[in-house]
């Protein structure tokens, strides 16, 4: 099934939600390459919507290709937001993306407009359908950088530490995930608070109908490598070559992304072209495994404990 062939039926799910609840939000989720944005330009056709992105890179500027933005000619006829927000080299956590993504929900819905969030980065989608509360705790450039070179002169380190002082938070992230141990303990060191007592589950605050596109395993990686190919023909390499013609450095969280990493190790001569593609190509598919098994456990929690005011739709396609 295409996504045209459902939209007929999402139309109906969505009317008769609104017919329930006339203050309340979609979310369209699931994999890479799904038809999640597609879904979200047909349904705007019907409704009246403003698309809020729920993708971790696309909030940055200048990084498009990379980030498979909506072309900006979509973007100027449906208002699109957390898209082109802040520069490469700057960072956004996803305390400040909850707040934000809040801010822009209340302000859709005064023009008396759908919000929509769409997009398939699992803790932005998160922090509104789980609705965590979060820590007070504002990035630490120099705190960072000293965890950070702890970590190189001593691997695991930062993991034992934090089996210290949040075990509860430790057992969750691989020793190796060092930007999520490094974020868990500056959270305890500059709030004295443990991140496993303040990430706290909390009733929505709006009613949800939250929508799934779900593709098989092989039509995905089919579907990933087109893309791949697509964006090496629209100029990948060019973008990354001028992001750091501009002194964004490799090292930045932006450019750590698929497509950035890789591409810049090609830039490197650490590899050719043809295993630049490779690399892409199994970069994103693990992606999309991660992907599918997140918002798998969506599906199962939902028919184990229903949120309240929430809705589950899932499509095969």
């Amino acid at each position: 099934m295409e996504i045209e062939n459902i939209v007929s039926q999402v139309k109906e799910d969505i009317t008769d939600f609104h017919t329930h609840h006339p203050n309340w939000i979609i979310i369209i989720r699931w994999a890479t390459v799904t038809g999640k944005s597609k879904l979200s330009i047909l349904l705007s056709e019907f409704f009246d919507v403003e698309i809020i992105s729920a993708d971790s890179r696309q909030i940055f500027k200048y990084m498009d290709i990379g980030t498979d933005k909506v072309p900006l000619k979509i973007r100027k006829r449906i208002p699109h937001h957390q898209i082109d927000t802040i520069d490469p080299d700057e960072r956004y956590t996803a305390g400040q993306r909850q707040h934000d993504t809040k801010r822009i929900i209340k302000e859709i819905q005064k023009r008396k407009k759908l919000p929509m969030i769409v997009g398939g980065t699992g803790l932005y989608i998160d922090t509104i359908y789980k609705n965590f509360t979060m820590p007070d705790a504002e990035p630490n450039l120099a705190l960072r950088e000293q965890l950070y070179k702890q970590e190189e002169s001593d691997p695991w380190s930062l993991h034992r530490e934090l089996m210290k002082v949040d075990p509860e938070e430790a057992i969750k992230i691989h020793p190796k995930s060092t930007r999520y141990l490094v974020r868990a303990l500056e959270i305890y060191k500059t709030t004295g608070e443990k991140k496993s007592d303040t990430f706290l589950q909390q009733e929505v605050d709006q009613p949800i109908l939250m929508i799934g596109l779900r593709r098989n395993k092989e039509e995905t990686n089919r579907r990933i490598n087109i893309r791949i190919k697509e964006m090496l023909k629209w100029w990948l390499i060019d973008e990354v070559k001028w992001l750091q013609e501009k002194w964004y450095i490799p090292d930045l969280q932006s450019m750590q992304g698929i497509g950035y990493k890789e591409t810049i190790e090609y830039l490197q001569w650490k590899y050719d072209i043809k295993k630049l593609e490779e690399n892409l190509k199994k970069a994103t598919h693990h992606l999309a495994k991660k992907q599918r098994t997140r918002f798998r456990r969506y599906i199962a929690e939902g028919k184990a404990s229903p949120k309240k005011n929430v809705i589950y739709k899932v499509f095969e396609l």
